[in-house]
């Protein structure tokens, strides 16, 4: 059965919810949800109408266009990736983002940036970039805080970029820094 925003809001309304917006949207959830099953956190999908959902799971992600019926979400974390166009609507939906919640946003993406870090109350800000790898003997590594190195199966740049995006979300709802690093090397 198909769940407006609205039904899906009260079906998820004890849940922290998470919207994840812009053209890269689904690639950028199935890295969040393959770092989140990786690392054996619950979690509920919501995506064109559907839930996917898992018994005691305290989070939602929501895959999702920025548009007027977005706002029925009531999100609480919005993370945008870094292609987001509809800057119009998507004002609004900042707007919209509740006391207390995050927005991620692509610091390198001036219009988005700039939209992302309007001052609003209780809102935190979190930027990302590409995240630290380095390249060597034709494969890719992510390079930790401490100068560790994992091997990763991803190489593009977007899909660098994306990673960092994931990671930020992540670490705010409890993944640790081993435990990113150790899915990350899983995703392709």
């Amino acid at each position: 059965m198909e769940l407006t925003p609205t039904a899906f809001y009260l079906q998820n309304i004890d849940q922290h919810r998470i919207l994840v917006t812009g053209n890269k949207r689904t690639r950028l959830v199935k890295f969040i949800t393959g770092i989140l099953a990786s690392s054996h956190r619950l979690f509920n999908h919501f995506v064109d109408g559907r839930s996917i959902l898992m018994d005691g799971a305290p989070v939602t992600i929501i895959e999702s266009p920025v548009s007027k019926e977005t706002l029925s979400f009531k999100h609480h974390v919005i993370l945008l990736s870094p292609d987001e166009t509809e800057l119009g609507p998507l004002e609004e939906l900042l707007d919209a983002t509740s006391k207390s919640g995050i927005i991620v946003y692509p610091e390198n993406v001036a219009s988005v940036k700039l939209l992302a870090t309007k001052q609003r109350a209780d809102v935190q800000t979190i930027p990302y970039k590409t995240i630290p790898h380095e390249k060597k003997d034709g494969k890719v590594y992510l390079v930790s805080s401490t100068n560790e190195k994992f091997p990763i199966k991803l190489s593009a740049p977007e899909d660098l970029v994306l990673l960092a995006a994931a990671k930020e979300l992540v670490r705010k709802i409890g993944v640790s820094s081993s435990q990113f690093y150790m899915a990350a090397s899983t995703l392709e």
